[in-house]
């Protein structure tokens, strides 16, 4: 399907159904859908926590489920199916220095997933927003051409192109903040960047789009990480047919841990339901019954307690709580309610991907626009990383 009719499609279909992601049970309970689709809800509530576990875990276990119950759900299904290509090379294992396995891992699939390209030695790697170059350096070795690292901080690009300089011939690192500095691609520049957060991946698009460069391999990532209100398409076919999707439901799409540790998971629970303690104060000491937005706290807050988080989050909207006040009925209140949103959130989980697709193919369409040939395909397995969309863009030989 070309892209833009696969756009416009997925877009209808999550209209359609967007009673099921729109809102977060987080801070809305009464959805519409639980009064609508009574079946699905007692579904939910009746499953076991092993099969609860298992479903939030694989999207092929509740992908099935949810076809069940959501008229349409399999339509939803079928347009959030791309290519994979999972052609993973090995790359010199020296390389790898102070570079984590995961990363490791994706680092080989995406070169592996890099089109075939004539004359690599005559290319420059450009490694957008490198860090310090794990995959630029590894693409320059691995093809025997040229590497040129962007980096924003200099003890990264300075420790970077020390790594480098052994298993490179041309090593050239440049310290320079993306978001304000216009970078001037070269036409035998070959452009790459794996998971470029946010506006690092959209300035390298709008800037990309308007060189000579002949190719970008990008795997974009948290595309939430640029704006406050609403998300701004970048293409004119996204613009024209807008979600108006908020950050919470940007963030949405990559709200997955699937490569997280169980220490990590069990903090991000924690967290969640101080959180949900600190919604029940506030609307008890407030007299409103309404809900709040806070702000992220750092993991870190885990280990200093219920309390303290509770207080910081209190402080973060100016309310004010008693020094003697007692927190323990909410946190229980709210243990018991955390539980209850973990199994409603399993039906927005799954317009994950398809939210995620909708943002990567209004990147596609940009590109595609610009007059680019554009492919787009999965680079790896989800254990390896569930952002693993991968967007290659050609410049057409005029």
């Amino acid at each position: 399907m070309p892209f833009k009719a696969h756009f416009l499609a997925l877009t209808e279909s999550l209209r359609f159904l967007e009673s099921f992601w729109r809102e977060s049970s987080f801070y809305c309970f009464n959805m519409q859908w639980r009064e609508d689709f009574p079946k699905l809800n007692d579904a939910l509530f009746s499953m076991d926590d092993a099969t609860f576990r298992k479903m939030d875990q694989l999207p092929e276990v509740l992908a099935p489920f949810l076809s069940q119950h959501i008229p349409g759900y399999d339509n939803v299904i079928r347009l959030t199916e791309v290519a994979a290509l999972n052609h993973r090379v090995t790359i010199n294992p020296r390389l790898q220095v102070d570079v984590p396995g995961r990363k490791w891992s994706q680092i080989e699939s995406f070169i592996g997933a890099l089109p075939v390209v004539p004359s690599t030695k005559n290319k420059t790697v450009v490694d957008w927003c490198s860090g310090k170059s794990y995959l630029g350096r590894a693409v320059a070795n691995y093809w025997g051409s040229k590497l040129h690292a962007v980096e924003c901080q200099q003890a990264l690009c300075e420790s970077g192109r020390a790594l480098a300089s052994p298993w490179v011939e041309s090593v050239q690192f440049s310290q320079k903040d993306v978001l304000k500095d216009y970078h001037d691609f070269l036409s035998s520049d070959f452009v790459v960047a794996l998971h470029a957060c946010g506006d690092l991946h959209r300035s390298l698009l709008r800037q990309w789009r308007q060189s000579n460069a002949t190719h970008l391999v990008l795997a974009p990532c948290c595309y939430h990480q640029w704006f406050k209100g609403n998300y701004v398409p970048l293409s004119e076919t996204a613009q024209s047919n807008n979600l108006v999707l908020t950050r919470n439901q940007v963030r949405l799409a990559v709200q997955e841990m699937v490569t997280s540790s169980s220490r990590v998971r069990s903090q991000v629970a924690l967290l969640g339901q101080w959180r949900m303690a600190f919604d029940l104060v506030q609307r008890d000491i407030r007299g409103v019954d309404e809900y709040l937005s806070t702000v992220s706290l750092p993991f870190s807050s885990v280990k200093k307690g219920a309390e303290f988080v509770i207080r910081t989050l209190a402080e973060r909207k100016s309310i004010i709580i008693p020094p003697n006040f007692d927190f323990q009925p909410y946190l229980i209140r709210a243990e018991k309610r955390y539980a209850e949103f973990q199994r409603l959130q399993l039906v927005a989980h799954g317009f994950r991907r398809a939210l995620e697709l909708w943002l990567v193919l209004d990147l596609v369409l940009f590109l595609e626009e610009g007059g680019c040939e554009v492919e787009l395909a999965s680079f790896c397995s989800r254990d390896i990383t569930p952002r693993n969309l991968r967007i290659c863009a050609t410049r057409k030989a005029m």
